[in-house]
């Protein structure tokens, strides 16, 4: 019996190949990883399969995932990122205790993490050679006649772009083009920045500090992001991207089919792709959710909300206890989108989610609102059922250690695509 999940059965399909294109992000731009139906390589030459983790990171998805263990604990004494104690030089001790224990104990251990060995089936990494060339020849779209759907996908709260790599291949092995966006907005767990630093998760204070209006403006920042890469995928939006990119770019651009474009993203970045949809309905054919974070519930304070308010139709929340009242109403009433979400959409969640029970009802509001959604529930599954992190560690190690739920963690992905790609074949 195999002690790690084996991906290489879900990713099937038309497609001869899976190219792959991992894009560091620049000023205009976030980091994107690009998964495209492509021709095989040529006989001969030497293939570099795409990793589960973009540039073999293991150590920096690591690195994140501490500091939101970390961070979190320092929330407790007013401090909302663990940056502040790594960078500040008034806290040399602990600054000096990360960098020379904290991180080697990581990288050690990240050269003998399993998964930083697997590569994902089916696919070639293209690399990029200084400046002027690439490796692999052929990134183009496997059909010349057909030109092939777009989907831009957003990753969850204290997630990245590493986490669904296979969701993105296992659809681009279909005839798919999926951008999968790697957000800065301070939400994910590690994200490097333009100037070569990185920018770790941020912490929001709880309780009485608790203030609505930091995730209102995030995602209205996560969702700029989402699309500004599908108008750069599209060529609507210029980029300063690497002179040995543009061809590469080129091509894959020649191959999208702009009338068949779909938004999609897990939990928050499902919320990010509603907002995406609601903001620009004629720009997205369908949008696919999976496990969205659709209700915010602060009812202690007296602050309770669908989430994202435009994606339902509402003006943003009013709430005297905020601090800055006055400027949220004011945005409230420039932030509205009176439709709210009106494209056919498909609503993939797990056990977990339905049995909170406000989340729930506010994600069935939100499939109400259009004619032709689809509800789903997968019995027995957690929240992170969805992500790539069940195939980054041995089966049962993985089943407990991300709350998987009972399910079977293969099965879950496998139903959770055959899903996905007979509503797209519908649309």
């Amino acid at each position: 019996m195999r002690i790690f999940y084996d991906s290489s059965k879900l990713i099937i399909g038309p497609a001869p190949h899976v190219g792959v294109l991992d894009l560091p992000g620049s000023l205009k731009r976030p980091p994107v990883r690009l998964l495209f139906p492509a021709r095989p390589p040529s006989e001969g030459r030497r293939v570099h399969r795409a990793g589960y983790f973009i540039d073999n990171r293991v150590a920096y998805i690591l690195l994140g995932f501490m500091h939101i263990a970390l961070a979190r604990s320092t929330t407790k004494v007013g401090l909302k990122d663990l940056n502040a104690i790594i960078i500040s030089s008034s806290s040399d001790s602990l600054k000096k205790t990360f960098r020379f224990v904290i991180r080697p104990i990581v990288w050690f251990f990240s050269i003998f993490f399993p998964a930083r060995f697997f590569r994902i089936p089916h696919t070639t990494l293209l690399k990029i050679k200084g400046r002027t060339s690439v490796d692999y020849a052929h990134p183009s779209t496997f059909s010349e006649e057909k030109k092939q759907e777009l989907i831009v996908f957003s990753h969850g709260l204290t997630g990245s772009g590493d986490e669904h790599s296979i969701l993105g291949a296992a659809l681009a092995k279909q005839g798919y083009i999926v951008a999968i966006v790697h957000h800065r907005d301070g939400s994910s767990s590690r994200v490097p920045m333009p100037d070569g630093t990185c920018k770790y998760y941020e912490h929001l204070p709880n309780g009485d500090d608790y203030d609505p209006k930091h995730r209102l403006e995030q995602v209205h920042r996560r969702t700029k992001e989402f699309l500004f890469t599908c108008d750069w995928l599209l060529g609507d939006e210029c980029c300063d991207d690497d002179e040995a990119v543009r061809p590469v770019i080129e091509q894959i651009r020649k191959g999208i089919d702009r009338e068949q474009i779909h938004a999609a993203g897990f939990s928050y970045g499902a919320a990010t792709a509603s907002l995406a949809s609601a903001l620009q309905p004629r720009k997205f054919k369908s949008a696919i959710f999976l496990d969205g974070w659709f209700h915010i519930d602060f009812s202690s304070r007296g602050i309770e909300f669908d989430f994202p308010p435009e994606s339902f139709g509402n003006a943003w929340p009013r709430y005297p206890p905020v601090a800055n009242a006055e400027e949220l109403n004011e945005k409230s009433r420039e932030s509205s989108a009176p439709n709210g979400l009106d494209i056919p959409s498909i609503f993939i969640n797990s056990s977990q989610f339905e049995s909170y029970s406000k989340l729930y009802r506010a994600t069935k509001r939100l499939g109400s609102q259009v004619d032709g959604s689809e509800m789903h529930v997968i019995q027995d599954t957690g929240h992170q059922s969805f992500c790539d992190l069940p195939f980054w560690l041995p089966k049962k190690l993985g089943s407990k250690a991300f709350q998987l739920g009972s399910a079977d963690a293969y099965k879950t992905y496998e139903t959770t695509l055959c899903l996905i790609q007979n509503f797209l074949a519908r649309q």
